[in-house]
């Protein structure tokens, strides 16, 4: 028996939204969770590199004589545990789920930005400029 159902416009405009917004979302999705990679790879690789950099320059004032120097040094070190509470605190905020990921992450990121202004201000380093 042949189907004498009218054709309807708006029905099949219907069905092809239905079908293609799951798939949006999930390309959707897909970009926000690849962009939140990416700023959370270049947050871990900043602290990484943070951490570096204050190595080298305790490795190198260790090597020098000057009147400063124990200051120089606890300086140093109290960036050492800064950076590693950091560290820490970046890896538990990638385990939590939202909102409380995004925000210890959140925290993290301005934690280390104003490590990096202090020590490009007061250690003479020039910091590399993000986008």
């Amino acid at each position: 028996m042949p189907n004498h159902a009218a054709w309807n416009p708006s029905t099949e405009l219907r069905d092809r939204t239905e079908l293609r917004a799951p798939t949006e979302l999930r390309d959707r999705s897909n970009r926000l969770q690849r962009v939140e990679d990416e700023s959370e790879n270049d947050l871990e690789n900043r602290l990484r590199n943070l951490e570096k950099l204050v190595e080298s320059i305790g490795a190198a004032l260790g090597k020098e004589r000057f009147s400063g120097k124990p200051r120089a040094l606890d300086l140093v070190n109290d960036l050492r545990v800064k950076i590693k509470a950091n560290q820490n605190m970046f890896r538990v905020g990638k385990l939590l789920s939202e909102p409380a990921r995004n925000s210890v992450i959140s925290r993290v990121a301005d934690s280390l930005n104003e490590l990096e202004q202090f020590v490009a201000s007061n250690l003479g380093v020039e910091m590399t400029k993000r986008q």
